[in-house]
């Protein structure tokens, strides 16, 4: 799934992914969720607050640089991605306060973005594309004038997966956003580029380990 930053400025929270690998998250602290082929859950003890930034794999290289691939498919503590961005700003000024904390976080991007270069204009181009319904691999590559194997090359040293698994990841987040909203099954398939119902049941259920009717059904705290 996207990247995620959370600030946790509640209770101590952790964090539990596909691989029953546990992190735990204590008040004041942050981390981040590298793009996930399986949902993590989160886990309290009772209510939890703080701020959820979902990221753009671009901005998630901008503020945490080759730690983006280090990421993937766990979560991690900021302050142990390291880097010259968001953990460099993190121990300079400070956890957010919890009862600023939406805008400190604001300040705390913006002061680790400041400075820091972006990905070069292809690969920026590239995830753009390949975020879209519909784009192939073949076809982004061709026009790039890259061979399939430097595009394949990029995306794993920029964000440890293939494009294609990209485009899946892209798909099933086209779809999530799409859930609540009127149309049968089939008609929020196809709208988010599956081939068919059985296609989007299949993909979901790997991301997920559950249908598309059961997440509806019982909805769970997904760090996505």
């Amino acid at each position: 799934m996207e990247p995620t930053l959370i600030f946790n400025t509640g209770a101590p929270i952790s964090i539990v992914d596909a691989s029953d690998n546990i992190l735990n998250v204590a008040t004041g602290q942050a981390f981040f969720a590298g793009l996930h082929q399986r949902s993590c859950f989160s886990r309290c003890g009772g209510s939890q607050s703080g701020v959820h930034v979902r990221l753009s794999p671009q901005a998630a290289w901008r503020l945490f640089g080759p730690g983006t691939a280090a990421c993937a498919d766990q979560a991690v503590l900021v302050t142990d991605v390291g880097g010259q961005g968001l953990a460099a700003a993190l121990h300079r000024y400070g956890p957010p306060n919890p009862s600023r904390a939406g805008t400190d976080v604001i300040g705390l991007l913006e002061r680790a973005m400041s400075g820091v270069p972006e990905l070069c204009a292809e690969t920026d181009c590239s995830i753009g594309e390949l975020a879209q319904p519909g784009i192939t691999v073949g076809a982004v590559a061709t026009e790039l004038r890259w061979s399939r194997r430097r595009l394949v090359a990029q995306f794993r040293q920029v964000l440890k997966i293939t494009p294609t698994v990209f485009g899946r990841i892209a798909r099933y987040q086209r779809l999530l956003a799409t859930l609540d909203a009127e149309g049968s099954w089939a008609e929020q398939a196809i709208a988010a580029g599956y081939f068919d119902k059985s296609h989007m049941t299949r993909d979901f259920t790997a991301f997920t380990g559950r249908s598309p009717r059961a997440y509806v059904d019982d909805r769970v705290t997904f760090v996505q």
